[in-house]
């Protein structure tokens, strides 16, 4: 059974799709294996236009690729597509692969290297970077007046294992603040979530 393709690369899938020539060199290339030249008489288009949209489909991982010299041929690999198509799937998939809103190119980038989906791959070095992921990680958690440290800790492990280091940056970034074992926001995690 084919497991979903993790976001970042359901974005690649999706991005790639996004284009109709793409989809029109896709679509010659379901049956049988195609090469550029077969692509640009059929689609009508240069094989330099060919060259391109084929290198933006082999990135995203949609083609197969079989070498007969002195040609290569091309066709889709349907299983590609069909993981990217389950990866949203379902309600909480398609939130996962959404952008937070209004952030910049420079925020998102950085959201990209860091999360894969609702998951934190590293804590990273670089103070703005880590105040990136930080502020992100608090809108992931669910809003609450207060939360014990037992709650925020399961909140918390669902996007990284680590919830210890995650819980006193929060403290230390003046996200939150700790009285009697009760974790809050402080007027700064409140900035970030808006209120």
């Amino acid at each position: 059974m084919d497991t979903p393709a993790p976001p970042t690369d359901a974005l690649r899938v999706f991005r790639a799709l996004a284009d109709s020539t793409r989809l029109r060199l896709l679509a010659a290339m379901v049956d049988r294996p195609r090469c550029g030249q077969d692509l640009a008489a059929e689609v009508g288009v240069s094989a330099a236009t060919v060259s391109h949209h084929l290198k933006v489909m082999s990135q995203a991982e949609l083609l197969t690729e079989t070498r007969q010299p002195p040609y290569v041929f091309y066709q889709l690999d349907l299983g590609a597509l069909q993981r990217a198509v389950k990866a949203v799937s379902s309600p909480q998939r398609v939130r996962e692969l959404a952008p937070p809103p209004d952030v910049d190119a420079e925020t998102r980038d950085v959201l990209r290297n860091f999360f894969d989906g609702p998951r934190l791959r590293s804590i990273p070095a670089q103070r703005r970077k880590k105040e990136l992921v930080f502020e992100e990680l608090l809108r992931r958690l669910p809003r609450r007046r207060e939360y014990a440290e037992a709650e925020l800790n399961r909140f918390i492990e669902v996007h990284h294992p680590d919830f210890c280091t995650i819980r006193r940056e929060l403290i230390m970034g003046r996200y939150m603040k700790r009285e009697a074992g009760v974790y809050r926001l402080a007027e700064r995690g409140q900035a970030v979530l808006g209120g």
